[in-house]
């Protein structure tokens, strides 16, 4: 028997939907013995990449338990296809009270760079000109990045890009440890005059309004120190630059399971709320990987697709795949969701656990599934996986259930089907009201 043969033979019965996983495992599911490195939560990596409406290209870097992206706006439409007024007279920039755009000194050859100046009413606008799964962040997610990189003493010089190629001598502090990568983009000032700060100065709009009539919130960096000026009270008609934070949960909270008593973590994502632990209610039809009860407390029980539709407690039920497509495009969609889905570090992910961050709360969990009659064992890709049923069916064979995959080396997220006896995880999401 050749080797190909032996691996189909170990892994005949593993469910279709991982079976890539052969390309980078050896027979006997045995890992790699050299894998990529992961890249730094604080760090210069990009980890994927989303679009604007406009089809503009931008980085997204993890910083602590959010995803920014690495480089200034330069949309000229908002979500919905809608244009921003693009302004290029003094007068007409000063008095507008909606949004708008321009390039510093109305030079189209400042964008490659730098991007666009949008006034405040721009980041303020419900139609958002961020990419899907995108917004421009408020002044507590500000303040949250700042208080992550050391406060606001410190925290620019970790935010600015080094050396000169694009700030003016001396860019003191800067050493872009957190992958921010800011640069001196300028600003456009109070009469719609230039600030005549383009290589000293960066400024960036958050989406909150001030206390003060007619001013904004911003954050500030120079060349001349690695501190920032946050919670700045700027004139709501100046033009700054724009950056855009993914979708992130809130209103961390917990459920007790009455059924045994068990808690679990609750987080609240977009207008969804969802568990954030593996269900783990013991039940026929459903099972602790390796027989190892205390797999059970870190990872939950893997269930099959039938018992898995009706594990939920009640007011809570396991999702469709609408429900979940609802929960990924919030997050930006198929293509990076998982690095926000996944739990950070490899406590319970195998290395790289490429890109994954936890911003969004949901803390997914690398449980593994159960493959009934297989060999060498029933259960397999503890570490490797996460794998969760949704109550849907594949529509082009009712035999088999959907359920979504993430994995160690990706921060894509995708839904896939299998054999309805094959054990996966369950996520279970709360009952509208």
């Amino acid at each position: 028997m050749n080797s190909m043969q032996t691996i189909f033979f170990h892994f005949r019965a593993i469910p279709l939907g991982i079976i890539t996983v052969i390309i980078l495992l050896s027979a006997g599911c045995k890992k790699k013995t050299t894998e990529p490195e992961a890249p730094p939560l604080l760090g210069n990596d990009p980890i994927g990449t989303v679009y604007d409406y406009d089809f503009n290209a931008y980085n997204l870097i993890p910083i602590g338990t959010q995803g920014w992206l690495r480089e200034n706006m330069k949309a000229i439409h908002y979500s919905n296809g809608d244009s921003i007024p693009y302004i290029t007279g003094n007068s007409e920039w000063d008095n507008s009270a909606h949004g708008a755009w321009c390039n510093y000194e109305n030079d189209t050859l400042n964008a490659k760079d730098y991007g666009h100046l949008y006034n405040w009413h721009t980041a303020h606008d419900v139609r958002n000109l961020c990419p899907e799964g995108f917004h421009v962040p408020t002044n507590d997610e500000y303040n949250a990045l700042i208080d992550f990189l050391g406060g606001w003493a410190v925290a620019g010089g970790k935010m600015k890009e080094k050396a000169t190629t694009h700030w003016t001598w001396p860019n003191s502090g800067a050493s872009n440890s957190s992958g921010f990568t800011a640069l001196p983009g300028g600003s456009r000032n109070n009469g719609g005059y230039w600030g005549d700060d383009m290589g000293r100065y960066c400024g960036f709009w958050s989406s909150g309004s001030a206390p003060t009539s007619a001013y904004g919130y911003a954050v500030g960096l120079n060349n001349e120190g690695g501190d920032i000026a946050n919670n700045d009270e700027m004139s709501q008609s100046w033009g700054l630059s724009l950056r855009c934070i993914q979708n992130s949960g809130s209103n961390p909270g917990q459920f007790i399971d009455k059924r045994d008593g068990q808690v679990y973590k609750t987080i609240e994502i977009g207008t969804q709320t969802w568990m954030a632990g593996n269900l783990n209610i013991d039940t026929a039809g459903s099972w602790v990987y390796n027989d190892d009860a205390a797999n059970a407390t870190t990872y939950g029980r893997l269930y099959d697709f039938a018992t898995a539709g009706k594990a939920c407690p009640e007011g809570w039920h396991l999702p469709d795949t609408a429900e979940w497509n609802k929960l990924i495009s919030y997050l930006g969609g198929y293509w990076i969701a998982g690095g926000t889905l996944k739990e950070a570090g490899t406590g319970h992910w195998d290395s790289p656990n490429y890109g994954a961050f936890n911003g969004s709360g949901f803390a997914a969990l690398a449980a593994g599934c159960r493959v009934p009659d297989s060999y060498p064992s029933d259960y397999y890709y503890l570490k490797v996986f996460a794998l969760f049923w949704t109550s849907s069916l594949d529509k082009y064979d009712p035999s088999q259930g959907v359920y979504q995959q993430l994995d160690f080396q990706s921060i894509e997220i995708w839904p896939l089907s299998e054999d309805k006896e094959t054990g996966y995880s369950v996520r279970c999401v709360k009952d509208n009201k």
